[in-house]
């Protein structure tokens, strides 16, 4: 195909004519936004005028001072709470601690108005200084406050009808008094109360706002509770300046037991079973034996101080008080089993097997005729006090007629051939009368050491095996 100069120009020529269309489409365009502008900002500047009217005009017909509906029926006001956070429950101060929206809802005539550009209105916090709220408090609440950061936690939305929503981000401390029978198996129900301050059911009646008006925070947990189920009433007491609507949402806690079975229950156990380790010790050792009894209750004593410590001091038994209370029994009787051992012991070496020989000195010599039986070779068996002669710094006169008064008086030991022995006797044996023993013919009598010590291995531990379970059955289930 040829092109001639002709057709070259023709093709050139029409390709700048497209870009002239094209740059008048553009031009155009941009003329078009340029007038519209103005226009949209002319639009919204009429829009916040209406508004600031709309304001200015509500404010200057409202009186904050009178409730709506003045002279007539009381006004309703809806409650919902939205808890998201408890950080405390704490059974020292009894109360608790958590962190809510708190939405009220009413309706104010004097706040409606005809338009058909906004139908709602949400304006900042400095409005609510301008018109009529409810005086809503908490009255079971120890303290509380409003969240600030970065400005106030609070909203105000109005309608066109009249109705007024207000939400605030609260944190309160609310009092919760506590039954600590069971602790630490216990389960507690605290109660947050909302109710006006100075309106009575004449001017004021609080309805919770739908059937969930009451919602926790899938996330809330704490460390020694279990959230439970919450739920709420409406009810009307009675004052001494007149009747008063309140709202209360309960909320239940079950405590968990696991940090006090690793802390307490365990523990205690443990020490308890080693009172026992001295049943099976031998019954001479004193001084080990002595020692883990004294060891373990001091233990025992220990604990329960240091557990009752971070308690608060109520004047009732707590389950807690009577396990440890246990414990420490069956640690301390460890102990007196051993002191009922010593005794037996004792009262078992008491009994003689045969008369002991008792010596003493006398400054005469004297001799007692003893028994042939008694008599084997040169040895005196005799039962009796051992004598023997007065010191020979006394005189010969009087050591003869000690010999004289010794042959007259013992004729019998002079031998067969008629020659009297003139041998001086240096020692002889006084025979005494045996000391008479009274065997005990009670209880106590029959039982013997080992008998105790066996007796013990078994029933202590049976014993503390039954109370565990009698005593683990009955509080888990109250």
């Amino acid at each position: 195909m040829e092109f001639t100069e002709t057709s070259f120009f023709g093709v050139l020529e029409g390709e700048r004519s497209r870009r002239r269309r094209g740059l008048r489409e553009v031009l155009q365009k941009v003329k078009k936004n340029w007038k519209r502008t103005p226009e949209k900002d002319q639009s919204n500047e009429n829009l916040e005028n209406n508004v600031t009217r709309l304001l200015d005009k509500l404010i200057a017909s409202h009186d904050r001072r009178i409730r709506p509906n003045y002279g007539g029926p009381p006004i309703e006001v809806n409650i919902t709470a939205h808890v998201t956070t408890i950080s405390a429950v704490s059974e020292v101060s009894m109360d608790y601690t958590l962190d809510l929206y708190l939405r009220q809802i009413w309706k104010d005539p004097r706040l409606a108005w005809e338009s058909d550009v906004e139908d709602s209105l949400t304006i900042g916090i400095d409005m609510v200084k301008t018109i009529w709220t409810p005086d809503t408090f908490f009255p079971n609440e120890k303290k509380s406050f409003f969240h600030e950061a970065t400005s106030h936690n609070s909203f105000l939305r109005i309608d066109s009808h009249g109705n007024v929503l207000r939400s605030i981000r609260l944190t309160v401390t609310a009092n919760c008094p506590m039954s600590l029978h069971t602790f630490p198996l216990d389960r507690q129900e605290c109660a947050l109360e909302v109710e006006s301050y100075g309106y009575s059911t004449k001017d004021i009646i609080y309805h919770w706002h739908g059937t969930n008006a009451v919602t926790i925070d899938e996330n809330v947990h704490l460390a020694h509770f279990t959230i439970g189920e919450h739920y709420h009433i409406e009810r009307t007491i009675s004052l001494s300046t007149g009747n008063y609507s309140r709202l209360t949402a309960y909320f239940m806690f079950k405590r968990n037991i696991g940090f006090y079975l690793i802390q307490i229950y365990f523990p205690s156990s443990l020490i308890v079973v080693i009172s026992w380790v001295s049943f099976w010790l031998n019954r001479e050792a004193v001084q080990a034996r002595v020692a883990i009894g004294v060891t373990t209750v001091l233990t025992m004593t220990t604990l329960m101080t240091s557990t009752n410590a971070s308690l608060p001091k109520v004047s009732y038994v707590k389950s807690l008080d009577v396990f440890l209370g246990v414990c420490f029994f069956i640690v301390f009787a460890s102990l007196l089993e051993y002191a009922a051992i010593g005794y037996l012991m004792k009262r078992n070496r008491s009994v003689p097997a045969a008369s002991p020989v008792q010596y003493y000195e006398t400054e005469e010599f004297f001799e007692v005729q003893c028994h042939p039986k008694y008599v084997k070779g040169a040895i005196n068996y005799c039962d009796g006090v051992l004598k023997r002669e007065a010191s020979r710094k006394k005189s010969r006169n009087r050591r003869d007629s000690s010999m004289k008064n010794y042959q007259n008086n013992n004729i019998h030991h002079r031998p067969s051939d008629g020659h009297v022995d003139q041998r001086i006797p240096l020692l002889s044996m006084v025979p005494m009368p045996p000391i008479p023993f009274k065997p005990q013919n009670g209880a106590w009598g029959k039982v013997r050491p080992a008998q105790v010590d066996l007796f013990s291995r078994f029933a202590f531990p049976i014993f503390f095996v039954i109370f565990h379970i009698i005593y683990w059955t009955y509080y888990i289930n109250q």
